[in-house]
């Protein structure tokens, strides 16, 4: 007979509800999923001297009145990648066409770099990322399907500037839309000493009436990132091209775009020159907020199943002495009830007071050395911190009148390391690797891989201390001040509280970053982190497992942001109202 227990009904209970409350958002996702693309594939192609990737969607819908179908290639904005802006393949293999969304270089999965030329045509390699993934399309099986009269492209921001130089280079681009593109800009600001190769092909320099058919810009006319007159009006005034001006409130700020009409406005655009009507491939039914929204809804039951688990296994790895002191603390009234409320202020003053500390010394070295200061500042908590605890130890010792020797190393290292808390520690990562691994492959949205595995992962070690430092305040500091509180569970939402205050601040103070959507997810899977041990260090108590236990989750997404950082270069200055 099996007895289960009431930590297992409320494990069973907790589990099923998410799990059908996952199924249902799943449903939704794959029926929206069936009505725009059977599958996409996954392409991996060269363009001067770089390994770049793109993401192949084959529409499900079939064209009536014609056999075959359009092709799309999408540029995606700065500091964003393929498979984060869903907004054209999803609402575009809506109506037929097939849509491949690419990396160009510097961004996401590929290698390069924006300033890089090519060394065999002399030609800036952003100008050929396009054409060099249509040379590699043209070699598919699919290909046949497509119709070479009928393919367009699709940039915004960076990437408006990417299609803007490729479609005037290249004639198989015959319909250009761009989203808030990057037009008129000294090259010398990417960083580029000899601009001599570079100079000629900047839109603004190579964009004229001749090389530009059917050239639409849609940009808001307050755009917080590039100015209107300086990049829209100057496109206009070179090509004669329409320009549709949007105003008022938009969902993520102008600069995005985040809008049904700028996707109707492109729809009608492509399907008015592709197939001389705007209403021959049936009414536009736009659905990628309410896409977007499931994909959230999504991605926060499968991060509530994996820290259910985590905190369900935690009770296969307790041994009795856990399970004594658990039950003597259970029994111990001296903290609910005789604990005053001096001492309770006492100790909020205190958090309030170290987490103080903590962001002004942040702030303080952010405002002197700019964004390489949060990394100093960092580096000098932990620093601090290991001085004090090798300066406590060595106290011991010497009160203990023992010296530090081999087997005092090992000593330590047992102290620290215990077999049960690596296990669990390594199990609990395994959760959360193998779904976003499964979703990220089963439904292409945010699959953050760094263009240069070993190098980027190992220059990910700079940015450790930035996430030690902060394991430091959380475990070392906060949590000793809330013994106060009756349970670990309370004390595990009252530090996860603080973290998320604490994430907000430094997203404030790397705002000139945060609004890239690799950088805005990177600071959601550190809050993960910090989240899925809280709950490790509830069971564990161990900050040397904590530490070690998030090291490849934390090194993968430092990483990646060092190869979007490395492939950008300096371009960032491009994008502050030039």
């Amino acid at each position: 007979m099996i007895i289960i227990d009431k930590e297992d009904a409320r494990f069973f209970k907790r589990i099923t509800i998410l799990i059908i409350l996952l199924v249902i958002s799943l449903s939704y996702l794959a029926y929206d999923k069936s009505i725009s693309y059977s599958s996409y594939e996954r392409i991996e192609y060269q363009s001067s001297g770089a390994t770049l990737y793109a993401n192949l969607y084959h529409p499900s819908k079939n064209l009536g009145f014609q056999e075959q179908r359009p092709l799309i290639i999408y540029c995606h904005g700065i500091g964003s990648q393929r498979d984060f802006d869903l907004r054209i393949p999803i609402e575009f293999t809506k109506r037929g066409f097939f849509v491949a969304a690419l990396d160009y270089q510097g961004h996401g999965e590929s290698g390069g770099n924006i300033i890089n030329i090519d060394p065999t045509t002399d030609i800036p390699a952003l100008a050929q990322d396009c054409s060099k993934l249509l040379d590699k399309l043209e070699t598919l099986s699919f290909y046949s399907n497509v119709n070479t009269s009928q393919i367009g492209l699709i940039g915004h921001s960076l990437g408006g500037m990417v299609v803007l130089m490729n479609q005037a280079l290249d004639p198989r681009f015959n319909v250009t839309v761009a989203w808030a593109p990057l037009v008129n800009f000294d090259p010398q600001q990417l960083g580029i000493v000899n601009t001599n190769n570079y100079d000629p092909y900047i839109p603004v320099n190579l964009l004229n009436k001749t090389n530009t058919n059917n050239l639409l810009i849609i940009m808001h006319v307050d755009d917080e990132a590039l100015d209107y007159t300086n990049q829209a009006l100057v496109a206009q005034n070179l090509t004669d091209c329409t320009v549709i001006p949007i105003s008022g409130f938009l969902l993520g700020g102008g600069h995005q775009l985040f809008s049904d009409i700028v996707l109707i406005e492109t729809i009608n655009w492509f399907e008015n020159y592709f197939f001389k009507s705007e209403t021959i491939n049936g009414p536009i039914n736009i659905t990628f907020l309410v896409n977007y929204f499931v994909i959230f809804i999504t991605l926060l039951l499968l991060v509530l199943i994996v820290l259910t688990l985590i905190s369900y296994t935690s009770k296969f790895l307790r041994v009795k002495e856990d399970i004594i002191q658990k039950n003597s603390v259970k029994k111990d009234k001296f903290i609910s009830k005789v604990i005053d409320k001096a001492k309770i202020i006492k100790h909020i003053l205190k958090i309030i007071f170290y987490v103080t500390i903590f962001l002004l010394n942040w702030e303080f070295f952010e405002r002197v050395f700019g964004l390489a200061g949060i990394y100093l500042a960092s580096l000098n908590i932990s620093i601090i911190f290991f001085t004090v605890k090798l300066i406590y130890y060595l106290g011991d010792l010497k009160e203990k009148r023992e010296k530090f020797d081999f087997n005092q190393f090992k000593k330590l290292l047992k102290s620290e390391f215990q077999w049960k808390y690596l296990i669990y520690a390594i199990l609990s990562n395994f959760y959360f690797i193998a779904v976003y691994l499964i979703f990220s492959f089963s439904y292409p949205f945010a699959f953050m891989w760094p263009s240069n595995l070993f190098n980027n992962f190992t220059a990910a070690w700079v940015a450790f201390p930035i996430y030690f430092s902060l394991e430091i305040l959380y475990r070392k500091v906060i949590y000793p001040q809330l013994n106060f509180l009756k349970t670990e569970r309370k004390k595990s939402l009252w530090i996860i509280i603080i973290a998320i205050y604490i994430q907000i601040n430094l997203m404030a103070l790397t705002s000139t970053w945060a609004f890239f959507p690799s950088v805005m997810f990177m600071y959601l899977a550190f809050l993960y982190v910090i989240i899925q041990n809280t709950l490790i260090y509830e069971h564990t108590k161990s900050f040397s497992t904590v530490i070690l236990s998030s090291f490849d989750i934390i090194q993968l997404f430092f990483a990646v942001i060092i190869s979007n950082a490395i492939g950008l270069g300096t371009a960032l200055h491009l994008f502050v109202k030039i």
